[in-house]
């Protein structure tokens, strides 16, 4: 489903020995999203596009997309060095009503 991780509140990565994350708020997208990462040239795009349907918040203008989220202390998986991999099983543990444009937020 499309944004579904709008709703998602506890997340774990790479199956039953991965890292935890908590779902802390929704992310408002800068320009670099705009920009040509070969080039360095800009356009409104995509978030002129998304901000039709995606400018949430308190002031209408911020578009969201992506979550920001942080990593469960003292999770107890097995990777030593902490990471993720492409191709890395992600499976939803929580959800809930999704968070935006909060001045202080605090995981699950």
């Amino acid at each position: 489903k499309a944004f579904d991780e709008d709703e998602w509140k506890a997340i774990q990565i790479g199956g039953s020995d991965g890292p935890i994350f908590h779902v802390v708020k929704g992310c408002p997208r800068c320009k670099q999203s705009c920009t040509d990462q070969l080039t360095g040239e800009r356009d409104v795009e995509p978030l002129e596009t998304l901000k039709e349907f995606r400018a949430l918040g308190k002031n209408e203008e911020d578009v969201y997309f992506a979550q920001n989220v942080v990593l469960q202390p003292s999770a107890g998986f097995n990777r030593g060095d902490m990471s993720v991999y492409v191709g890395d099983e992600v499976r939803v543990l929580t959800r809930g009503t999704p968070i935006w444009d909060e001045d202080t937020v605090q995981a699950e």
